[in-house]
C-alpha cells in the first residue's frame, strides 16, 4: 500500500509539472520566463535625434516580449557609459546592447558584462578588441560611404564623361567611432579614383592619402557646431568671393550636413553644394525638401530595433540568431546582422520617409 501511495504522489507531481510547462506561454524553449529577462540598452546620447529613436524603439519592442529593460544614454561621455553598463553588469541584466560612443573605451566594461553572464550585443557600433561582443547588428557600413559617393558622382554627372576638374570638400565622422572608417572607405572605393585622376579636386587639400586615414578629417563627436566651424574655415579661406566653386561636400552623416549648410548660409554663398547626409533625421529631411541639404542615407531604425529584439528573444528562447555574416572587431570575427540602407534625396522623400510612417509629411516639410 505504502508502494502505490508514493507512485500516485510521483505521478501527481509529474502531473503538475507538465501543466506548469504546458501553461508557461511566457516561458522560452529554454524554459525562462520573459518577466524573469532583463536587458540593459547603453546608447550614447540623446543630443543626436537618432539615438532618442534608436533606444525608444529597442525599447518598446523589447518590453512587448515582456522583458524588463532598463535604457541608459550616456551624454557622449566615454566614462559615463562605462559606469553605466557596469552597473546594469553589477545588477544582473541577462543582455547588455551597447551602442558605444568610444569602441575601443567600452570594451572593458563589455568583459565585465560578459564575465556576470550577459550576452553582450553591440548595436549600430562595434565594441573593439574584445573577445566579450558575441552579436552585432548595424547596417552595411560600406554601402553607406558608397551611397554618399554614388550620388556625388552621379550629380555631377562623371560617368557621363564630364571632366571637371570639380571641387569637392571631405569630411569623415568621429575617429574614436569605428564605423567612420568604414564609412569612409566606402565613399573612397568610388571617389578615390576621380581624386587620383584630377577630374576632382580639393581646393583645401583635405584628401587623405589613402582611406585608412580618415581620422586626419574626422570631425569628433559628430558634432554639428564643429563641422560648422571646420567648413566656414574651408569656405571663407577657398571658396569665398566667387573665387573657386563648391561643387560637392561629403558630410557623413545629417549633424554635419546640417553643419555645412549653415557653414554655406554663414559664408554667404549664394548657391547650395551637393551635401550628403546620413540617418534621415527629421531637420534634414526637412532641409532636403527645401534643397538646402541633396541626400541622406535613411537607415530605418525600426528594422534596427526590431532585428536586435528579434535577436535577443532567439537567444532567450534557445534558439540560435540567424546572422548574414561575421564582423571583425580586432580580437575576433563576431556573427552579425547586416541591413540594407536606402538613399533618399528629394524624389523620393514621400516614398520612403512618409508612406513607410516613419514621419509624417508635415514633419518631413512636404
Amino acid at each position: 500500500m505504502k508502494k502505490w501511495i508514493k507512485l500516485t504522489a510521483s505521478a501527481a507531481a509529474v502531473g503538475m509539472l507538465m501543466t506548469t510547462a504546458a501553461c508557461g506561454s511566457s516561458r522560452g524553449e529554454s524554459g525562462t520566463k520573459s518577466s524573469q529577462v532583463s536587458v540593459g540598452i547603453s546608447m550614447p546620447e540623446q543630443q543626436l535625434e537618432r539615438w532618442q529613436i534608436d533606444g525608444n524603439n529597442l525599447k518598446k519592442k523589447l518590453e512587448s516580449y515582456g522583458y524588463k529593460v532598463t535604457l541608459q544614454y550616456a551624454d557622449g561621455k566615454t566614462d559615463l557609459q562605462s559606469s553605466q553598463i557596469q552597473n546594469m553588469a553589477n545588477n544582473g541584466v541577462n543582455y547588455v546592447v551597447i551602442a558605444s560612443i568610444d569602441g575601443t573605451a567600452t570594451g572593458s566594461a563589455a568583459e565585465q558584462a560578459k564575465s556576470s553572464g550577459a550576452k553582450v550585443i553591440a548595436y549600430d557600433r562595434m565594441v573593439m578588441n574584445t573577445n566579450a561582443v558575441d552579436y552585432y547588428a548595424t547596417f552595411s557600413l560600406t554601402e553607406v560611404g558608397k551611397m554618399q559617393a554614388e550620388y556625388i558622382v552621379n550629380k555631377l554627372g562623371l560617368k557621363d564623361g564630364k571632366k571637371g576638374p570639380f571641387n569637392v570638400e571631405l569630411m569623415s565622422g568621429s575617429p574614436t567611432d569605428n564605423n567612420a572608417k568604414y564609412y569612409y572607405q566606402g565613399a573612397w572605393s568610388v571617389l578615390g579614383q576621380y581624386f587620383k585622376s584630377g577630374v576632382l579636386q580639393s581646393k583645401s587639400g583635405k584628401v587623405p592619402k589613402t582611406a585608412n586615414d580618415y581620422r586626419s578629417i574626422g570631425i569628433d563627436n559628430w558634432d554639428q557646431q564643429k563641422a560648422q566651424n571646420e567648413m566656414e574655415n574651408r569656405i571663407n579661406s577657398f571658396y569665398s568671393r566667387g573665387t573657386n566653386h563648391l561643387d560637392a561636400v561629403l558630410a557623413p552623416n545629417d549633424a554635419l550636413a546640417r553643419g555645412t549648410v549653415q557653414a554655406v548660409q554663414s559664408a554667404g554663398l549664394n548657391y547650395y553644394p551637393i551635401i550628403t547626409g546620413q540617418d534621415a533625421e527629421q531637420a534634414s529631411v526637412q532641409d532636403i525638401v527645401k534643397g538646402e541639404q541633396s541626400m541622406t542615407v535613411y537607415k530605418d531604425t525600426r528594422k534596427l530595433a526590431d532585428t536586435t529584439a528579434d535577436l535577443i528573444k532567439d537567444l532567450v528562447d534557445g534558439k540560435k540568431p540567424k546572422t548574414t555574416s561575421t564582423f571583425p572587431n580586432g580580437n575576433k570575427n563576431v556573427p552579425s546582422i547586416m541591413l540594407t540602407p536606402v538613399s533618399v534625396d528629394k524624389s523620393n522623400v514621400k516614398k520612403e520617409i512618409v508612406d513607410s510612417g516613419y514621419m509624417t509629411a508635415a514633419q518631413a516639410g512636404l
